[in-house]
């Protein structure tokens, strides 16, 4: 008669019998060849060896999960999906690199550099493919740093006071110069426009 086991050994036993039959099992199913990462899995060297902020940014942009009306609106942070740049509808990752008039300068130099790498123009071209590729990766970046893309996202709200730029306030100011200078020392306020 064996003499009576406690149970600890006994699940050491039993935990040790199901490691050596599932090294067993995967030892004919992998080798170290296979191991390894794909070439095609691996970070891009361009986008690894740049600054954080564009890096994140890309891999932002990448997933789909990048600061754009389309996705915080799908998140709730925002009450549209409109572009706050330049008010179109919905603001996705094609809208900011193809159509945004607000980045048309930056955006003419992206499409110029990745014709040049890939002889490829804009409108055969969609934008997972252009962030995949790692010959367009130094132009994507470029882009992303020469912009406020992923970086700035004005407020929800709709402001009644907008900014005006320095020219176009010096343009008003010029055209307004003789009615200012007619109101006199009487006084008189002035306000600047609005522009939506």
């Amino acid at each position: 008669m064996p003499l009576p086991r406690s149970l600890a050994p006994l699940w050491r036993e039993i935990s040790g019998e199901g490691w050596v039959g599932a090294r067993r099992w995967t030892g004919g199913r992998t080798s170290e060849a296979g191991c390894g990462m794909p070439g095609c899995r691996r970070p891009d060297g361009t986008v690894a060896g740049s600054t954080e902020r564009p890096t994140s940014q890309i891999y932002q942009m990448k997933t789909g999960h990048c600061l754009s009306g389309q996705c915080l609106h799908w998140t709730k942070n925002r009450p549209t999906p409109q572009c706050w740049w330049c008010r179109y509808q919905t603001q996705t990752r094609e809208h900011l690199f193809k159509v945004c008039l607000e980045w048309e300068t930056q955006r003419e130099i992206l499409w110029e550099e990745v014709r040049n790498e890939t002889g490829r123009r804009k409108s055969r071209r969609m934008i997972r493919h252009l962030l995949a590729d790692e010959r367009c990766s130094r132009a994507v970046l470029d882009f992303l740093t020469s912009t406020d893309l992923g970086r700035r996202v004005p407020a929800a709200e709709e402001d009644t006071v907008s900014e005006v730029s320095e020219a176009e306030l010096w343009e008003w100011e010029e055209e307004q110069g003789a009615e200012v200078e007619g109101l006199g020392a009487g006084g008189g306020t002035t306000t600047v426009p609005s522009h939506a």
